[in-house]
């Protein structure tokens, strides 16, 4: 059975960036199970996936705009260093919190300056070419 849209689908699979740091895998796990066409996993990945079937491999390279997105300049963010707890006082730094909406927000101080700190709240894979090795395990019928 080839993967379409509707198809539950069943995948091993190693995530890597282009510099070979492995960023996600099943390979010490259980393969991953998503609904085709569901946008469960990244965008750029579903889409090669069309037409594949069960022993098929895949290597495919996803830019950033299929991945988690380009690295949005707005993202960066100056705040007051009154604003932020002391840990959050140095480059590398990871912060939580909520967003306007109640959201949870995250984000990584990139700069500090004398009285403030630029922290980037994009995705810390936004702006990256994400590279996938994956094996189709198995595709099961339409789930819908």
């Amino acid at each position: 059975m080839k993967i379409q849209d509707g198809c539950t689908v069943i995948i091993d699979y190693t995530m890597t960036l282009e510099n070979g740091e492995i960023i996600d895998s099943t390979r010490d796990t259980d393969p991953l199970s998503y609904i085709q066409g569901q946008g469960e996993i990244i965008a750029g990945l579903e889409k090669m996936m069309l037409g594949l079937e069960k022993g098929n491999d895949l290597e495919v390279a996803v830019p950033a705009a299929e991945g988690f997105g380009e690295s949005d300049p707005e993202a960066f963010i100056e705040i007051p260093k009154t604003d932020l707890p002391p840990e959050a006082l140095e480059a590398g730094a990871q912060l939580q919190g909520q967003g306007p909406q109640g959201q949870d927000i995250e984000g990584r101080v990139v700069e500090v300056k004398e009285n403030s700190a630029v922290v980037d709240f994009n995705h810390p894979l936004a702006g990256k070419t994400l590279l996938f090795a994956v094996v189709v395990v198995d595709v099961l019928g339409d789930q819908s």
